[in-house]
């Protein structure tokens, strides 16, 4: 009888090899959720930063498109405002001026 206790207690390499695989696929879940919870913060924190630069770019571009603007409407008032100066002396002057190329 005790002889047939001594051997029950030994594990058997199907025992091993069954529990093994249990235990592996156990520890396999928890990595890999350990691993997705990691890739998913480092990538909605990438994501975020991603979206600070891309408003910073469009801010930047919006600024330049504005100033652009700008520039093009007081170009067109000079332009406009030296065609009636030209105007003006040709007509009390008598002289045309005009641009030599």
């Amino acid at each position: 009888m005790k002889e047939e206790k001594v051997k029950s207690e030994y594990i058997t390499k199907e025992y091993f090899n069954e529990h093994l695989d249990k235990r592996l696929a156990e520890n396999n879940q928890v990595l890999l959720g350990a691993l997705d919870s990691i890739l998913t913060k480092r990538f909605t924190e990438m994501r975020e930063d991603l979206n600070i630069d891309i408003n910073r770019t469009q801010t930047i571009i919006d600024g330049y498109v504005k100033s652009q603007e700008d520039f093009n409407q007081e170009f067109s008032i000079a332009k406009e405002e030296i065609g009636q100066i030209k105007k003006v002396i040709k007509s009390k002057l008598g002289v045309e001026i005009r641009a030599t190329g």
